[in-house]
């Protein structure tokens, strides 16, 4: 494919990414005088812009040193566990990919990060985050939320060590299906994509925590727990805490997004380089190369003419 699929989702990246600058601005502006991280001098500003520089070039070598190393791990041990009644193959697939789809791959990524920097907020809290010892109430409910972002940014290189390899094994055509003995059992044949398997638990872990997380995060604690106004008197509902958290709520996961996807566009240009070295670790598991399977209806079978008279 031609790389004109590349200029929405680059265009993508860069807005996200100039948005999440200028977000951390606005959200982190009424803490001139907090730093998250005791370590690193500085605003919480200054934080979170130095983790993001950190965290962008380790994400770029992460794919080269991590991902298809963990990729040739993941296809051994579900090569091992699933033995007895699959084989597992090298398929022909197609190879479109467009723009919207690789937007759609960054999805979980950022999913996962948001889900978990909020389940493990406490954890974090202790060991790397400094919590303010006095904020005003007007604003207190911004402290989650940054809370929230950092955290993400944090766990952002993890979900990537997580997903990246199950890219590279879907990109590679690696499929399981059910061994020709099988196929006599009452079941339904079963031809999954090895990075399917370990995306789609990824992803269900994500989609199930995300709502929780954010909930209990940004709504529960703050406003049941510690009793924070919903609403500011006299202001629009437009400008009230709980409006702006479930804009944050809904908003951070696109801003993480931004990040990921420079990298699934590296996945894309390195795809030739990747794909080739897990198909020749597949070929000595004893994959073979399979063609799609065809999906046809079935035909009638002709009947004879009732001769009765």
């Amino acid at each position: 494919m031609g790389r004109s699929r590349f200029f929405f989702p680059i265009i993508f990246a860069i807005v996200g990414i100039a948005s999440t600058i200028f977000s951390i601005y606005w959200v982190t502006k009424d803490f001139p005088f907090l730093s998250f991280i005791p370590f690193i001098e500085g605003t919480l500003y200054t934080d979170i812009l130095i983790v993001l520089g950190i965290a962008i070039p380790v994400i770029a070598l992460e794919y080269f040193i991590i991902a298809i190393p963990m990729a040739a791990l993941m296809l051994l041990f579900h090569k091992l566990v699933k033995a007895a009644a699959f084989d597992t193959d090298i398929m022909h697939i197609g190879s479109k990919f467009g723009g919207i789809r690789i937007l759609r791959r960054a999805a979980l990524p950022a999913l996962f990060s948001v889900s978990t920097a909020g389940l493990v907020r406490g954890i974090l809290s202790r060991y790397l985050f400094v919590d303010p010892a006095a904020i005003d109430d007007s604003i207190k409910f911004l402290y989650p939320i940054s809370t929230t972002l950092m955290g993400a940014l944090i766990m952002m290189p993890i979900a990537l060590a997580l997903f990246m390899p199950t890219w590279i094994l879907n990109d590679a055509g690696i499929v399981t299906h059910l061994k020709r003995g099988q196929l006599e059992v009452r079941q339904c044949p079963d031809t999954e994509g090895v990075g399917k398997w370990y995306s789609s638990m990824l992803g269900g872990y994500s989609i199930l925590a995300f709502p929780i997380a954010m909930f209990m995060e940004h709504f529960f604690n703050t406003f049941v727990i510690q009793g924070l106004d919903i609403f500011h008197p006299g202001e629009s509902i437009l400008r009230s805490p709980v409006f702006i958290s479930f804009l944050w709520t809904a908003g951070i996961p696109l801003l993480v997004m931004s990040f990921v996807v420079p990298v699934v566009i590296l996945n894309e240009v390195a795809q030739k380089k990747s794909v080739g070295f897990i198909k020749r670790i597949a070929k000595p598991l004893g994959a073979s190369e399979v063609h799609r399977p065809v999906i046809a209806p079935v035909e009638k079978e002709p009947t004879q003419n009732d001769d009765r008279i």
